[in-house]
């Protein structure tokens, strides 16, 4: 999306996949001027209601702003001041208890009176269905109501940040779309913390993709051509994601070139099904994954749409904080897509 306009047919896609999907967002940093001007490009295309935390007196000057008159399907909230308020810090503490990581009735308060928090907990109590944070707030600040509140989906124990970018005119990948993990978490994932952000990718690009997920675990090394510990681990993830799951296309481990360019993958892979058209793209650490979407992003002017917060059972996003208006419209457009696939998988859908 660019200046507010449906750009690439990623963003054609979702659109159409949340034609008339109508859901509560809860917007953590309300009080930022870029999340006015993205609703009002938002709501051209989708009548979800918006739920904006923070002051009303700065966020109904940022809407006049922004352009918007008409208040309709926008909810602002002062957390402290809500009539949420008392219930939720007396659910909040009864969540730590039931953790046996108990709290007092002051950090309780406190907490609740948090925006993260308190999204958190609109999200686990039915009162929001998806959420999206970042422009503002750090990542660290958002992750930790996310485990401590929403919790993981089942089978998950980690949390980790994936970023989809398109590339225009790109033959590689599914028409220029990637997937790239972990971007966002896990500093240096052990192999238990790998498996998890392979699932969880896998999971991501199903939700997203118009199109196979094709898995690539990312190394300096193509299929042998050279060892090290972290090598070793890559190849043992690749292993046991094929016992729990035959259907999954992945291989590992491919230098890059080996695993989107097809001429390439035919003379360092030749036997592998993923080399020279994966689309997902698994790196061996947050360092090299946050450097390269980061450089695709300016230097190859990909669309950039994320950070997907990926392991959470409620869709809760993350974005960064240089984020403009476009991108956390898009962001909006990506986490109700999410939500529509959950709601689908369980059988929800109405």
């Amino acid at each position: 999306m660019k200046d507010g306009r449906v750009t690439n047919r990623f963003d054609v896609q979702m659109m159409d996949a949340i034609k008339g999907y109508e859901r509560n967002i809860v917007y953590v940093d309300g009080e930022d001027i870029r999340l006015a001007h993205s609703l009002k490009m938002f709501r051209k295309y989708n009548g979800s209601n918006a739920i904006i935390l923070g002051n009303q007196k700065t966020i109904m000057a940022n809407l006049k702003e922004a352009g918007i008159v008409n208040m309709g399907a926008i909810e602002i909230i002062e957390p402290a001041k809500s009539p949420y308020y008392e219930d939720y810090k007396n659910k909040l503490a009864e969540l730590f208890k039931k953790k046996n990581k108990p709290i007092t009735e002051a950090q309780a308060a406190e907490m609740s009176s948090c925006p993260n928090y308190f999204a958190a907990l609109m999200l686990k109590f039915g009162q929001a269905d998806c959420g999206i944070s970042g422009s503002l707030s750090s990542t660290g600040s958002m992750l930790k109501p996310v485990i401590q509140v929403i919790g993981a989906r089942d089978g998950q124990k980690y949390l980790s940040g994936a970023v989809m970018e398109v590339v225009p005119d790109c033959p590689y990948g599914l028409d220029g779309q990637f997937l790239y993990a972990d971007v966002a978490v896990m500093p240096d994932p052990n192999q238990e913390q790998m498996l998890d952000l392979v699932m969880a990718s896998y999971r991501t690009a199903k939700s997203l993709f118009d199109g196979e997920p094709k898995i690539a675990m990312l190394s300096y090394s193509t299929k042998g051509s050279a060892h090290s510990p972290k090598i070793e681990q890559i190849r043992e993830v690749v292993k046991t994601v094929k016992k729990l799951n035959p259907e999954i296309k992945i291989d590992g481990e491919l230098q890059f070139d080996a695993a989107v360019v097809p001429e390439v993958a035919q003379t360092k892979s030749p036997q592998s099904e993923v080399a020279g058209s994966a689309n997902v793209l698994i790196f061996p650490d947050l360092s090299s994954a946050n450097i390269c979407v980061k450089t695709t992003q300016r230097l190859a002017k990909a669309d950039y749409y994320g950070t997907i917060i990926q392991g959470s059972i409620i869709p809760f996003n993350d974005l960064s904080r240089g984020s403009p208006p476009e991108e956390i419209a898009i962001l909006s457009f990506l986490t109700l897509k999410q939500c529509r696939f959950k709601e689908e998988e369980n059988g929800n859908i109405f």
